[in-house]
């Protein structure tokens, strides 16, 4: 009798064992397909989130009709309202002794204009400041150089695959003009470079002497984030004052 029970107990045992392993084969059919997919996802996301992130910019260009500015529009920042008063400063040549009307930027602000004819760069928005918000709008200026129309190094950066997409096509002996409300700066470029992006070799003062270092990432021709950088370098031709008028 007592083996009798084994045997039942046993098959009981065995019953529910085979009942169990078939359960958790069927949870493993059903739920390996979508872990799988589940991981694939996050690769393919994760290996997008890169190449979105350098096109972000192009993409708001494309698509974001506020970032289409024209030369016409000169108020376009979003940093401070748009009854502050301009920041005007009377300068005094010491050469010439000459007095001429500058006016300040906020950070933020449309702040001129860059044209190289010969690469095919008219009239392209530059703005004051160099983070992300303000390249997504344009050529930014780099608020440690010296101001536009100021004696010294005057420093522009945008992304290679916006603003900058045709600087690697000036070359040396091209006019390049920076215009701004109250001064048209003039220069041809005298250099081409790439350096890395740590050395800081030429967007350092240059004290005493006028020079223009517009810069962008190079990538040989590719567009997206790099660590190396492609520079004109443009020696000033000319500096023309524009008369200022300052409502009272």
């Amino acid at each position: 009798m007592s083996d009798s029970k084994s045997v039942k107990h046993s098959r009981s045992r065995h019953r529910k064992h085979s009942e169990s392993n078939k359960v958790l084969r069927t949870v493993t059919f059903v739920l390996t397909p979508f872990l799988v997919l589940t991981v694939v996802c996050g690769v393919f996301v994760l290996g997008l989130l890169k190449p979105y992130n350098d096109f972000k910019p192009y993409l708001n260009l494309v698509f974001n009709e506020e970032n289409k500015q024209t030369q016409g529009d000169k108020q376009v920042s979003i940093y401070h309202p748009d009854d502050a008063p301009l920041r005007i400063r009377e300068v005094t040549n010491e050469e010439t002794e000459e007095t001429h009307t500058m006016i300040y930027p906020y950070y933020g602000d449309f702040y001129g204009t860059f044209t190289c004819e010969n690469a095919g760069m008219i009239d392209l928005p530059i703005y004051a400041g160099t983070r992300l918000d303000v390249l997504e709008k344009g050529i930014g200026w780099y608020n440690g150089s010296v101001y536009i129309g100021n004696v010294g190094n005057l420093v522009l950066a945008a992304h290679n695959h916006t603003y900058f997409y045709n600087l690697p096509w000036c070359k040396v002996g091209d006019i390049v003009v920076i215009e701004t409300d109250y001064v048209k700066m003039t220069y041809i470029i005298g250099e081409i470079v790439t350096f890395d992006e740590n050395d800081s070799t030429y967007i350092n003062p240059t004290f005493g002497h006028d020079r223009l270092t517009a810069y962008t990432c190079w990538n040989n021709g590719r567009l997206g984030m790099s660590k190396t950088r492609i520079a004109i370098l443009g020696d000033l031709v000319s500096r023309e004052w524009k008369k200022v008028e300052v409502a009272n």
